[in-house]
């Protein structure tokens, strides 16, 4: 049985990486999907190509910054549809760098769009799912929301953020039949790096290439995603290796440390880093 046929959903930051994959397959699937996006252009041109092969697809800007956009365009979802069934909550930015690089104006960026994002979105939906007595919020983390990690302090604080609203948001929101997910996947292979704030020692390339780890491609995240969506996980983790870094720090966090200072070692010795 297809669950998203005909039923109303938004996503947030759909025109590109996760966020395209996700509204492609569940077009696919004939949902009838809001892309939302800073990208005006690419959130338009997704559509329109979306619209071509058959798919219920409109575009809209949005910040998520602004609460009072969010509203507005969740409003109008709600005045044009009558429902609002899913909400993934895909929107985010990532960073990179040591804590004493990283200026307060990229930590104040990244909690706006991370966390606070998340929040006006959920904060109008909600509401809504409410009032109709069902619907759906996914809110797309990262494995940082479960774990802690090295060299991205403002990305893991805004994610282990989202993993306790969400998880806390579950517990009130079951009696009123609203399903909560949190989905906290590895590395995907999207251009989040090319796209995040930057310490003086590091830059995404060189992120990128020292993650010793198999970067999952967005068709399979998208399938992971959603499988979990369908059957109501609470949270969503992917691939094995997530896991496994979980289990060790749940087992022992000195050694899920250990692990941490090693990769800044290594960080430092490729970096120009004075300490």
């Amino acid at each position: 049985m297809n669950i998203f046929s005909g039923k109303v959903t938004l996503v947030t930051g759909g025109a590109s990486g996760l966020g395209e994959g996700l509204c492609e397959e569940l077009s696919r699937r004939g949902a009838r999907v809001v892309i939302t996006d800073i990208n005006k252009e690419a959130a338009h041109l997704l559509a329109k190509r979306l619209q071509q092969t058959g798919g219920n697809v409109e575009a809209v800007s949005l910040d998520v910054t602004n609460p009072e956009s969010v509203a507005e365009v969740i409003s109008t979802v709600i005045k044009s549809y009558g429902r609002i069934d899913y909400v993934f909550n895909n929107a985010g930015i990532a960073v990179g760098g040591e804590f004493q690089e990283l200026d307060l104006v990229t930590w104040q960026r990244v909690v706006d769009v991370n966390l606070l994002g998340v929040v006006y979105v959920m904060y109008t939906a909600y509401k809504q799912m409410m009032s109709q007595g069902s619907g759906h919020i996914v809110n797309i983390a990262s494995m940082y929301g479960l774990m802690p990690g090295p060299l991205c302090a403002p990305y893991v604080a805004t994610k282990h953020a989202l993993a306790g609203l969400t998880q806390s948001v579950a517990s009130e929101a079951k009696n009123l039949g609203i399903k909560m997910t949190l989905v906290c996947p590895g590395y995907i292979d999207t251009n989040l790096f090319k796209s995040g704030a930057y310490g003086k020692s590091v830059n995404a390339e060189q992120i990128k290439t020292r993650i010793p780890l198999k970067f999952i491609d967005v068709p399979t995240a998208v399938k992971n995603i959603l499988r979990g969506v369908e059957s109501g996980q609470l949270i969503v983790a992917f691939p094995r290796y997530v896991h496994l870094f979980w289990w060790i720090y749940r087992l022992s966090p000195q050694l899920s440390l250990l692990i941490n200072k090693l990769i800044i070692r290594n960080q430092r010795q490729h970096s120009n880093s004075p300490i």
